[in-house]
């Protein structure tokens, strides 16, 4: 009976381990790109710097996953000066690192803002002066806090202009049934564009027609696991049914077949299910909620790493 539930809680809030990735759609991301390697920084220092960076991104209310775009921030390390400082049992190296900060859509190859500053680091090797230097990023500075806020501001000037597009070759996408494909460019528009709410609309519209066309399988399937008695399955099928669909009647008929057939708790789950389809706000949020765990899958299958070299050329 647990997969029972799964169904329903993500098709009404979204179950707690998608959460994350559900709240970042509609959220502007810039994935953390990092090199293999840098001249001068062994791995474990990579995987330092690139926490650092990732925290730069967060510290400033935005997401570092970039499921939902291929907006990508990427660093430059340059070890510009090496001095050393006798005196006392240990010369101690010190080293100026200058770090720099890029913002770039993939796609287009449209650099859209960098920042760049120089850290002073120490320690006993250069190796270990290095390492001192990156743990010296502040994640929260100012400098960065502006860098990334800039970044925000261009990338929504840069949607601002793409709302037609979008819409249009979402309304393809739709004409083709390529339904996930549209859901998950509509969902790539950031909430503070101000076509959102026409694009929210769309995402909705299309939504609608993934039902119309997904029921009748949805139904068939919960028929085949009526008939092996699994009342439990049905139930996850036919609750995968949205009110709008022409489907909607006879999958309400083949659950009432079932109602008799499950236990309390069950049937508790289901009636509350079936009243949030009588509340409109609360039926707009699961379609919303259902839209969005439908574009998260739809980025997950196309995340492929992006090559840095090919980035900073």
């Amino acid at each position: 009976m647990k997969h029972f539930y799964f169904i329903l809680s993500i098709l009404l809030f979204s179950v707690l381990s998608n959460a994350q990735s559900n709240n970042e759609i509609g959220k502007i991301s810039l994935a953390v790109v990092m090199p293999e390697s840098i001249n001068n920084l062994n791995e474990s220092q990579l995987s330092k710097l690139e926490t650092k960076i990732s925290q730069i991104v967060t510290s400033a209310g935005v997401s570092d996953s970039g499921y939902n775009n291929n907006f990508v921030i990427y660093p430059k390390f340059a070890i510009n000066e090496t001095s050393i400082v006798e005196g006392g049992m240990q010369n101690i190296i010190i080293v100026n690192v200058d770090l720099s900060l890029f913002v770039k859509q993939v796609d287009n190859n449209i650099l859209f803002s960098t920042v760049s500053k120089t850290i002073k680091g120490s320690g006993g090797s250069k190796e270990s002066a290095i390492t001192n230097a990156i743990s010296k990023i502040i994640t929260n500075d100012v400098v960065y806090t502006v860098f990334i806020e800039k970044s925000k501001t261009k990338i929504i000037n840069y949607y601002e202009t793409k709302c037609s597009e979008i819409i249009n070759k979402s309304d393809a996408f739709v004409k083709t049934q390529q339904f996930e494909q549209a859901l998950g460019l509509l969902m790539s528009v950031p909430d503070g564009v101000s076509c959102h709410n026409q694009i929210q609309a769309k995402a909705i519209e299309a939504y609608k027609s993934f039902q119309k066309t997904n029921c009748i399988k949805q139904v068939q399937l919960a028929k085949n696991a009526l008939a092996t008695k699994d009342y439990s399955e049905t139930l996850n099928l036919l609750s995968e049914v949205d009110p709008a669909s022409p489907c909607f009647k006879e999958s309400q008929s083949i659950a009432k077949s079932v109602e008799s057939k499950i236990n309390a708790e069950e049937k508790k789950q289901w009636d509350f299910q079936m009243k949030q389809y009588n509340d409109s706000v609360g039926l707009e949020k699961q379609r919303i909620n259902a839209i969005k765990d439908i574009a998260v899958s739809y980025y997950k299958s196309l995340t492929t790493d992006i090559n840095y070299t090919l980035i900073v050329k």
